[in-house]
């Protein structure tokens, strides 16, 4: 299962395979409880904890991409969680 940050400009993105995805999903729905979703053309926009991300699944290979420097912090929390 993979489940990594990596930097994208000055944000931070959440890469993973597919059992990867299923992981972060079911810990996200958990430990979210406001997480709330909408697809915006080939990209689906999620908002949970006060931040916005960018969701795209891209040839099995998923990504969540932080809009804000909060939002890199809880995807360094995700990120932290499966380390």
């Amino acid at each position: 299962m993979k489940v990594e940050l990596r930097p994208v400009g000055d944000r931070l993105s959440l890469e993973m395979d597919p059992p990867g995805f299923e992981a972060v999903k079911a810990h996200i729905e958990k430990t979210y409880a406001d997480l709330m979703t909408r697809t915006a053309g080939i990209v689906t926009l999620v908002r949970f904890a006060g931040s916005e991300f960018i969701f795209e699944n891209e040839w099995d290979e998923p990504y969540l991409l932080a809009e804000t420097h909060e939002g890199d912090d809880l995807l360094r929390a995700i990120s932290n969680h499966f380390s």
